[in-house]
């Protein structure tokens, strides 16, 4: 019998009620509701004894090598996320820590996310509402552009990527791929998609979707030379982190107007920023607050693969198994 500690801002509702008593038929299971990571001194005390710990990004206490060697029975770590590079996968199979993620829990939302940035930058729908509303100048161009028939380049060919591009596709773009893990490539290109170098496909885009992941160390994979490839009406999308793209970069080349857009799953710039306020007075910056994967399909999803995942720990058969990525390397989501 193993014991379960789940972490999360919702507590015993994180999972639903027949996957907590099918878990505590089998195991123990304690549920700590928090609204933060508790710290080491209160991490140790909560998972004293645990094998297994499952949280939430926002909850999960940092697992360092000190917090770890002071965890000696926890042999399973779950996380209700799909990205990881936060984590020291390394420090964790040092100590026979395993790590599993929900890795395809909001592919379809984001991918759907990304397309929905598309269509905003492209039409200015969301700078048309501030106006509406008396938030910008009436002088304020809306002017867009149709995104059919024109060039998508998605750099990063992994679950989102592809999803994203077959979305693109049946739309009327063409789309190009762009990786450096051989083995996506070659399934991109089984698929029918032409697959490029990245400055061979920047140079050819109208619209570029980063869908990348990302590796701590790791250079932006979009920086001022790569930027400066691009024609200046094409536009940016990243549903990525937001080190994926150079800022500094990015907010001189719309300043420039190098560029004619950007749209970023996050909050990066600052309205208070007098360069910032321009842009995003303009409507040429676009940013949706890391809200990507909150719909009700996913939340619901999630919730019933993140029970299956703590289960499985608790079994000692541990399913969607990351290991250390090698650094230096953006890999595709």
């Amino acid at each position: 019998m193993a014991k379960v500690v789940v972490i999360s801002r919702a507590g015993c509702a994180s999972l639903p009620a027949h996957a907590i008593e099918r878990l505590r038929r089998r195991h123990t299971v304690e549920f700590v509701q928090r609204q933060t990571a508790p710290n080491r001194t209160t991490a140790v005390e909560l998972l004293r004894g645990a094998t297994v710990l499952a949280a939430t990004n926002v909850t999960l206490p940092r697992l360092t090598p000190d917090l770890l060697d002071d965890l000696p029975d926890l042999r399973h770590v779950v996380l209700y996320a799909t990205g990881y590079e936060h984590i020291d996968v390394t420090a964790l199979a040092d100590r026979g820590v395993t790590l599993s993620t929900l890795p395809e829990y909001a592919t379809n939302a984001v991918a759907e996310h990304a397309l929905g940035l598309i269509f905003a930058s492209a039409t200015r729908i969301h700078l048309a509402n501030d106006r509406a509303r008396g938030r910008v100048a009436a002088d304020v161009s809306l002017r867009g552009v149709e995104i059919t028939c024109r060039t998508l380049a998605v750099i990063g060919l992994g679950r989102i990527g592809t999803r994203l591009a077959a979305l693109a596709g049946a739309l009327g773009m063409r789309v190009l791929g762009v990786d450096i893990d051989p083995a996506a490539r070659a399934r991109a290109a089984t698929g029918g998609m032409p697959v490029l170098g990245l400055h061979d496909a920047l140079a050819a885009a109208d619209f570029v979707a980063v869908t990348a992941s990302t590796v701590p160390g790791t250079v932006p994979i979009l920086g001022g030379s790569e930027l400066a490839l691009l024609h200046r009406d094409a536009f940016v999308v990243n549903v990525g982190r937001p080190v994926l793209v150079d800022q500094e970069a990015m907010r001189a080349a719309l300043l420039r107007e190098d560029l004619r857009g950007y749209a970023v799953d996050e909050v990066c710039f600052d309205p208070g920023h007098p360069a910032d306020r321009l842009l995003l007075d303009e409507g040429r910056v676009l940013q949706s607050a890391h809200s990507a994967w909150w719909r009700d399909e996913v939340l619901a999803r999630g919730a019933e693969m993140f029970a299956s995942s703590i289960a499985a720990a608790a079994d000692g058969c541990p399913v969607h198994v990351v290991s250390a990525r090698p650094k230096l390397l953006p890999l595709a989501r």
